[in-house]
């Protein structure tokens, strides 16, 4: 019962901040570049698109946002809601409270993860946006009278947001133990680049056992067949970097 108070403690919390708004936004923007395209230039990529057009634009949106989008919103969710507790100096009433620490760490992480699946829902629910929109702007290509694959899009979210659990854990530690907004954000983001570029460019043996380089994986023809092993490395990742996570905070008997 006491996580459960926690957690809702922790959801206000987030709704009197930007963090909320940060994330439609955030899910806006695949679908809004593609609105954009799809006026200026018709359907992306003529030959499937315009077969299978409502499919095409999922896809298309789930390869941008698995590859970059996400990522980056991880890294920076994970730093803006820690960031919270420092900004307004909060934690020393936080951390005496008459909740566990044990609540206080786990709300946190949970709030996190519910601002992931809604940046995920948020995302697709604005592709659908950009569906019915492009069936009248293009109104040749009948859009809306097309098949959708709603299995493989589930797929596609679950292989991103597993693929992204390792990187989710080590930022949130980090994003605990920073009391600065540019460090964790820095770190974030200089990981993420060397680990797609490790993937995508150099296709290194090393890429499956580094967080950082899974979301890239997907998109490797050389890699992509060890998905599922991937994807167990992170949920490990997860864990392992959780419990670290956990007896630092713990240790801590107070932040500034």
């Amino acid at each position: 019962m006491s996580l459960i108070i926690s957690f809702r403690s922790e959801i206000l919390k987030s709704k009197r901040t930007a963090a909320f708004y940060f994330t439609l936004i955030g899910a806006a923007v695949i679908p809004f570049i593609l609105l954009i395209n799809i006026i200026a230039d018709g359907l992306p990529g003529e030959g499937r698109a315009s077969k299978d057009p409502i499919n095409a634009m999922f896809k298309l949106s789930s390869d941008m946002t698995g590859l970059a989008l996400f990522p980056l919103f991880i890294v920076l969710i994970c730093t803006l809601l820690p960031q919270i507790e420092f900004k307004n100096s909060t934690w020393k009433q936080v951390l005496t409270s008459p909740q566990k620490k044990e609540d206080v760490f786990v709300a946190k992480f949970l709030n996190i993860h519910l601002l992931m699946i809604l940046f995920l829902v948020a995302s697709h629910l604005f592709i659908w946006v950009v569906v019915i929109a492009s069936h009248f702007i293009l109104p040749q290509f009948n859009i809306l009278n097309h098949s959708f694959d709603a299995s493989k899009v589930l797929q596609e979210n679950v292989h991103t947001y597993l693929s992204c659990l390792g990187i989710c854990a080590v930022q949130f530690w980090i994003g605990l133990r920073s009391r600065n907004f540019i460090v964790p954000i820095a770190i974030g983001l200089t990981l993420w680049l060397f680990g797609t570029v490790l993937v995508l460019e150099y296709h290194s043996s090393a890429s499956p056992y580094f967080p950082y380089c899974f979301p890239a994986i997907r998109f490797s023809s050389l890699f992509s067949p060890r998905l599922n092993q991937v994807e167990w490395t992170s949920f490990g990742y997860s864990f392992l970097f959780l419990v670290i996570g956990f007896i630092d905070f713990r240790r801590r008997r107070k932040l500034k």
